[in-house]
């Protein structure tokens, strides 16, 4: 029986523990390759949780194609709060590619 208690909150500390080590992976010392695999990953959790990083990195991180990957992750999650930063980038970022994108994922959601 003890065993039947603890099993859930094992489970939900081993998922936060997923969203927390990915979250950390978008820091900017990580390489850029492993910033994009971690906001794919992180879009597949479709976890609101992690939105306040992924918005956070996505007006800050110097590769665009970081930056697309995380306005997939956005799409994936799907919560409107994104909007706002999402249409600041289909505006303002340096990169067309990453504003289409950005463009592209506010009509989705």
């Amino acid at each position: 029986m003890n065993t039947t208690t603890t099993l859930p909150m094992t489970v939900k500390v081993s998922q936060n523990s997923k969203l927390d080590a990915l979250l950390v992976k978008l820091s900017p010392a990580t390489p850029w390759g492993e910033r994009q695999i971690a906001a794919r990953k992180l879009g597949s959790m479709r976890d609101s949780r992690a939105l306040p990083v992924l918005l956070s990195t996505l007006l800050t991180d110097p590769f665009w194609m970081v930056r697309t990957a995380i306005i997939q992750a956005l799409e994936m999650i799907n919560d409107p709060a994104a909007i706002p930063t999402l249409k600041e980038v289909a505006h303002n970022d340096k990169f067309q590619v990453v504003r289409s994108y950005a463009a592209k994922a506010i009509e989705r959601i």
